[in-house]
């Protein structure tokens, strides 16, 4: 994860598709709460976001609130009705995407910086939503595997 926040901080966060910016550290917290439960999402996005929190500029505790949630959110077991993963994994993306953007424009609104909101929404946060959650299978693909090969037998798995 620390690895992971220095990829985003220096060159991922220059990176950018029509508005759009993939956010290297959103997808494995989501992924790896999917793959591995809640708890191990909410350590891997603590350091994750604590890392991120002392890289940025932004307020200290904004991107691992933010991160937080979005292990919650994606270590839920709900939707099971729905069937397949895959359409579980994007629901679960899509509102992870949502949560963690709201959480970021209010932690900064409530920090005092100025900003638009109806640019930072439209402009900013739902195109990175769009491209996280088109990135969410590859990386989910990728964690399931490291997952499959990491797994302790015979530790109720």
């Amino acid at each position: 994860m620390i690895g992971a926040a220095l990829v985003q901080s220096a060159w991922l966060s220059r990176l950018s598709l029509l508005g759009a910016r993939p956010d290297l550290l959103w997808l494995l917290v989501l992924a790896w709460a999917v793959v591995r439960g809640r708890d191990e999402g909410l350590l891997w996005a603590f350091v994750g976001g604590f890392v991120a929190d002392l890289l940025s500029s932004g307020g200290l505790g904004v991107q691992t609130l933010a991160l937080l949630v979005v292990a919650l959110l994606g270590g839920l077991a709900w939707g099971q009705a729905l069937g397949s993963s895959l359409v579980r994994l994007l629901l679960q993306a899509l509102s992870a995407g949502l949560a963690y953007h709201l959480v970021v424009l209010l932690a900064l609104a409530y920090t005092g910086r100025s900003m638009d909101w109806a640019y930072a929404v439209l402009r900013i946060a739902l195109p990175s939503i769009a491209l996280n959650v088109a990135l969410a299978p590859l990386v989910w693909a990728m964690l399931s595997w490291l997952e499959r090969r990491t797994r302790r037998e015979g530790f109720g798995r």
